[in-house]
C-alpha cells in the first residue's frame, strides 16, 4: 500500500510539469527591418526561418542591410524566402540573403513559375541592370491562389492572386497570404490586395492580428474598403517612414476600429512582433536585432 502511495505521490508531482511542457510554445518572431522604402521580413520561431522579400530602396545603395540585419538577430539556415513580386523593393536582396543563409533545402517562392533574371532601374543618373534570378542556393516553386504552404508549425495560405498580369512584375501580382501560428494570424500584402481574393477568402482573412499594409502606406491606397472591414487588424506594419496618421484616419474613415498606436512605421524603428500562437501579442518598437541573437549555450 505504501509503494502504491508513494507512486501516485510520484505522479501527481509530475503532472503539473508535463502540463507545463505541453502549455508552452516557442515564441515567433515577426521583425520588420527598417530598411526605408522597401519591405523586409524575418521570421523565427524554434528552429525555423523564413524571410519574406527583402529589397533595396534605391538600388544605387549599398545591398548590405538586409544581411547584416539577419546577421544581428542571429539568422542560421532559412527554411523559406518569399518574394511577394519582382519589384526591386521588395526582391533585390534576393540572392544576397541565400548567399548568407540558404542551403540545398531552402525553398524561394514568388509568384511566378521562375523568377526574373534581370530588373531595369532609371533615375536622373541613367539606367541600370540588375541581376535577380535565377536563385543561387536551394530551390524555386512557384506560390499559387489557395496554396496551403506547412513550414514547421506555420501555415501559409495563398489568397491572391487569382490571376497574373504581368507575371509578377506589376504592384497587382502581388503575393497576398496568410501566415499562421496557433490561432494567430498574419496577413502580408505585397503591393496590392485585391477585394476580391479577400471576399473569396473572408473566413481566413478575418479580423486578422496583423496587416502588413500594401504599398508602404502610399496613397492611392491598395487595401480598399470593402477588404479592410474584413480584414480589421490589431496591429498594422507599414514599410515605410511615413507618419502614421493618414493610415490611421483611412481606417477611422471606413469606421474599421484600430489604436493608432498600433499602427507601425519604420519611424518606430526597427518593430518586432512577438506572440505564443495564442493569449501572448505584443509589438515592440525601437528594437535592436541583436538583442533576439540566440545565446550561445
Amino acid at each position: 500500500m505504501k509503494k502504491l502511495l508513494s507512486l501516485l505521490f510520484v505522479l501527481m508531482m509530475m503532472l503539473p510539469a508535463a502540463f507545463a511542457e505541453e502549455e508552452s510554445a516557442p515564441l515567433m518572431e515577426v521583425h520588420q527591418m527598417a530598411v526605408g522604402y522597401a519591405d523586409a521580413y524575418y521570421i523565427r520561431v524554434g528552429d525555423i526561418e523564413l524571410v519574406i522579400d527583402g529589397g533595396n530602396p534605391n538600388p544605387r545603395w549599398p545591398k548590405d542591410d538586409v544581411v547584416n540585419y539577419l546577421r544581428d538577430v542571429g539568422a542560421t539556415t532559412l527554411d523559406a524566402c518569399i518574394m511577394t513580386h519582382w519589384h526591386l523593393d521588395h526582391c533585390m536582396n534576393m540572392n544576397e540573403v541565400l548567399e548568407a543563409f540558404g542551403d540545398e533545402n531552402t525553398v524561394t517562392y514568388g509568384p511566378s513559375e521562375q523568377p526574373v533574371d534581370t530588373l531595369t532601374y532609371e533615375d536622373r543618373f541613367g539606367k541600370i541592370e540588375i541581376e535577380i534570378g535565377p536563385v543561387i542556393k536551394g530551390t524555386y516553386a512557384q506560390m499559387k491562389v489557395d496554396d496551403v504552404i506547412q513550414i514547421g508549425p506555420l501555415t501559409i495560405t495563398c489568397v491572391g492572386p487569382g490571376t497574373l498580369k504581368q507575371d509578377g512584375r506589376v504592384n497587382g501580382d502581388s503575393l497576398n497570404f496568410v501566415l499562421q501560428y496557433g490561432e494567430r494570424r498574419i496577413l502580408f500584402t505585397g503591393d496590392c490586395t485585391r477585394t476580391d481574393d479577400i471576399l473569396a477568402h473572408e473566413e481566413i482573412c478575418s479580423q486578422v492580428d496583423v496587416l502588413k499594409f500594401p504599398h508602404h502606406g502610399s496613397e492611392p491606397y491598395e487595401l480598399k474598403p470593402n477588404a479592410m472591414r474584413v480584414v480589421a487588424p490589431t496591429y498594422v506594419l507599414i514599410p515605410s517612414t511615413f507618419n502614421n496618421h493618414k493610415v490611421f484616419n483611412y481606417f477611422k474613415d471606413h469606421e474599421v476600429p484600430v489604436i493608432r498606436e498600433n499602427v507601425l512605421t519604420q519611424r518606430e524603428g526597427h518593430i518586432v512582433i512577438v506572440t505564443d500562437g495564442g493569449d501572448l501579442l505584443e509589438a515592440r518598437t525601437q528594437q535592436n536585432p541583436a538583442d533576439y541573437a540566440p545565446k550561445a549555450e
